[in-house]
């Protein structure tokens, strides 16, 4: 087969044909997500990314077979990452649990719970009142965007405080609790990100 013929079965995402291709198939793809997921808001999620995907990369993208059948074999990569990434939260939580019991049964023998407690409202109160403020929220299970709004600042600026307050909580443990270090830093991280 020469290049004109090939040529001629490529397909391209394109400004004028990426809206119709959207309407046509998001639907499709939404109802498989779903099948897979039972979960309605990663379902969309995931069939946007696969959109916003196809719309950033539409100069590289060439499809030799169909538009849906590059849309499915997209959406099947994004539910394989998807869950990928699951299994790896599993063992990480299931390693977290452990160490987690671990070092409770090791702070028992040297600190207190009240002395992490000092330790951490002591750093927390040393903070700028905007980063103490956001601390504070997030403790009380406030997502980044709910913690934006109800300060009026920007969803960066609460991530940003978010990871400067960690870093400066993870250097007071790591000076006052050297061996339990790694533990409590991912507790914390867990909980407030």
């Amino acid at each position: 087969m020469d290049s004109s013929a090939q040529e001629a079965k490529l397909f391209r995402f394109t400004e004028e044909n990426y809206t119709t291709i959207f309407n046509t198939h998001w639907r499709k793809l939404y109802a498989i997500a779903y099948r897979r997921l039972h979960d309605a808001e990663v379902a969309k999620d995931m069939v946007q990314e696969v959109f916003v995907y196809c719309w950033q990369q539409r100069e590289a993208i060439c499809i030799t077979t169909s538009a849906e059948a590059y849309l499915r074999t997209a959406l099947q990569y994004q539910l394989v990452a998807h869950f990928r990434k699951l299994d790896i939260n599993d063992r990480a939580f299931a390693y977290l649990y452990q160490r987690m019991v671990e070092v409770e049964e090791h702070m028992r023998d040297i600190l207190t719970e009240q002395d992490l407690a000092n330790t951490l409202n002591s750093e927390v109160e040393q903070m700028p009142d905007t980063m103490r403020e956001i601390f504070r929220l997030r403790i009380r299970d406030y997502t980044v965007d709910e913690i934006a709004q109800s300060l009026n600042i920007a969803e960066k600026t609460v991530r940003n405080n978010i990871s400067k307050g960690l870093h400066r909580l993870r250097k007071a443990v790591s000076k006052d609790f050297p061996e339990d270090f790694s533990a409590v830093c991912f507790v914390l991280y867990l909980l407030l990100t």
